[in-house]
């Protein structure tokens, strides 16, 4: 290959990438926060579900450690799930269904 080649494949995979970040960028402006108890061992909760928004959505999810059992998730100024209200922790899938509810998907 030569180095036009490889010029012009790294500018087409370059292309791909920004229409990909693109597609996943309407969620961009969407604030979504996990509060968590850092005491309590929740962090690895907290961070698995970040994770999950975080592929569905194409966003970084903020964290935020505190105390006293919570495990909260907000989208915005909505509060979309509770655990401290349900006294549970949200099943796998389950808080991504409620943001895109609030989301109209």
């Amino acid at each position: 290959m030569t180095d036009d080649h490889i010029s012009k494949s790294l500018q087409d995979l370059k292309k791909q990438i920004d229409k990909e970040l693109g597609q996943k960028s309407k969620y961009a402006d969407k604030h979504m926060a996990i509060t968590y108890c850092g005491g309590c061992g929740y962090e690895p909760r907290a961070e698995a579900l970040a994770a999950e928004i975080g592929r569905e959505f194409g966003v970084r999810v903020e964290m935020h450690r505190t105390v006293g059992g919570v495990f909260e998730v907000d989208l915005g100024e909505s509060r979309v799930f509770s655990k401290i209200l349900l006294g549970r922790f949200p099943e796998e899938g389950e808080v991504v269904k409620i943001i895109k509810a609030k989301l109209g998907e």
